[in-house]
């Protein structure tokens, strides 16, 4: 399931740029949801993270690592959530519209019901993907983002 939404990308004493993001969500990796951005040196770039993330994003503040999530205090409340998404020397804060992530995840909801998402694994299929996949660099492997260019 692919899901356009335009986010507003929050930059210090300017104002925010619009951006166009692709909510993702597949049941061959039915505990994750992602958000694909287009960017003109990297191509796509990818932020995979937890789906129970983004839920409990939604209503409080949520996220210690690399996604951070938090609905903000607005005028008119539960309109706006906050996504940050940090990297090693960088991070980037989002403004997405509220309704339009609850809209996303109540259709992965559809998808996959909350609690059912071990029934869609399969693990052989899991175990030889993960034996073909090349090494990869320990400071890769801490972050949640990729890029389709590599």
């Amino acid at each position: 399931m692919r899901v356009p939404v335009i986010l507003e990308l929050v930059r210090a004493h300017r104002p925010p740029v619009p951006a166009q993001v692709e909510l993702r969500y597949a049941g061959q990796d039915p505990y994750a949801v992602s958000l694909a951005f287009q960017t003109v040196h990297s191509g796509e770039v990818v932020w995979r993270f937890s789906r129970g993330l983004l839920a409990q994003g939604l209503i409080e503040a949520a996220g210690e690592g690399d996604v951070r999530l938090r609905p903000l205090d607005t005028p008119v409340p539960g309109k706006v959530v906050e996504i940050e998404l940090r990297w090693p020397g960088g991070r980037a804060v989002f403004h997405a519209p509220h309704e339009a992530l609850r809209g996303y995840l109540a259709r992965t909801r559809e998808v996959i019901a909350f609690g059912a998402e071990h029934e869609w694994l399969d693990l052989d299929h899991a175990v030889a993907m993960l034996r073909l996949a090349p090494p990869r660099s320990p400071s890769r492997d801490r972050f949640h983002c990729s890029s389709s260019d590599e």
